[in-house]
């Protein structure tokens, strides 16, 4: 299985919290800057890989931006998914442009309030991820050289490790560092929400599908659904120059069509379908304006699209 995911500099922090005479009253100003810290625990199982196991996989980012709005920091960064901003409504699809702005754009300096742009990633110390096993997944700070001046700092990301069929609960917590205080924060994992049928075919073979029909899928339903827990279901590509997801958010009752006009971009070729069961909960910690811990577990299989 193929898994893609995506200290402290003394005059970038004086420049993240500093400003001209006046910016702090500026109501415009407030609302382009924060700190916040996002965790990210996924449970992967693939249908083009044989067994049961499920694949562990870890991210994190602790953040403090200035002159940015947050769904530009996001796409800078390659943030997972927010259910909150990120997903159509219930029994509602929906295409997203992923696609990160020109970098001559997002470098631009704010002339008006002469403000530059500042993404900062703090150290937050190492970052334990364990389950009720007691099972645990280290992620350590890295120093990585940004392709953007205005972003500095730590990276956490990565990390993996195989597990058995079934997780119960998560847990992440850290001691701290030198710009996050520590915090602990565990959370229930929804359970695996596993492929039935992908347009009257197994998800074990690559299921052919067509973008002049609408794309009827079929999963295994549960009982132990938790109170909070988000099903969505994606498929990304790409147009021209643009990365694209087709996200649909299914009553999770085991059926669900894609509708025909919504895979008409989709181009001749295999996709990766994934269906997803997402869990959140908040932390807090010194340093942060807010923390979040999301469990993320997703049944994968290949499409092969044709007209």
């Amino acid at each position: 299985m193929k898994i893609r995911w995506m200290s402290l500099c003394v005059c970038l922090t004086l420049l993240a919290c500093s400003g001209p005479e006046g910016l702090e009253d500026d109501p415009q100003a407030e609302t382009q800057k924060g700190r916040f810290g996002l965790v990210s625990v996924g449970y992967d199982h693939d249908w083009s890989d044989s067994g049961e196991a499920l694949l562990l996989t870890s991210t994190a980012q602790f953040v403090r931006y200035s002159a940015m709005d947050r769904d530009q920091v996001a796409r800078l960064l390659a943030l997972p998914l927010d259910p909150e901003h990120d997903l159509p409504e219930q029994e509602r699809c929906k295409i997203y442009d992923l696609s990160v702005e020109p970098l001559e754009e997002v470098a631009d300096t704010d002339a008006e309030l002469n403000r530059p742009k500042n993404v900062e990633l703090l150290e937050a110390g190492d970052l334990r991820i364990q389950d009720e096993s007691g099972k645990t997944l280290t992620l350590a700070p890295k120093h990585f050289p940004w392709l953007l001046p205005f972003i500095s700092g730590v990276v956490y990301g990565e990390a993996q490790a195989s597990l058995g069929e079934r997780v119960f609960k998560v847990k992440a917590s850290s001691d701290g560092g030198e710009a996050v205080g520590s915090f602990s924060a565990q959370i229930g994992c929804p359970a695996l929400p596993r492929l039935q049928d992908i347009a009257g075919q197994k998800p074990a073979s690559v299921a052919v599908v067509s973008r002049t029909q609408d794309l009827s899928l079929g999963w295994q339903t549960t009982t132990e659904k938790q109170s909070g827990d988000v099903t969505y279901l994606e498929l990304r590509y790409t147009k021209g120059k643009r990365d694209l997801a087709l996200r649909c958010r299914p009553a999770d009752d085991g059926a669900f069509s894609v509708p025909r006009a919504l895979l008409a971009d989709l181009g001749a070729g295999r996709v990766t379908l994934e269906l997803a069961r997402l869990q959140q909960t908040g932390f807090s910690a010194s340093g942060l304006d807010l923390g979040e811990l999301r469990v993320t577990v997703r049944d994968r299989a290949q499409l092969e699209v044709g007209n």
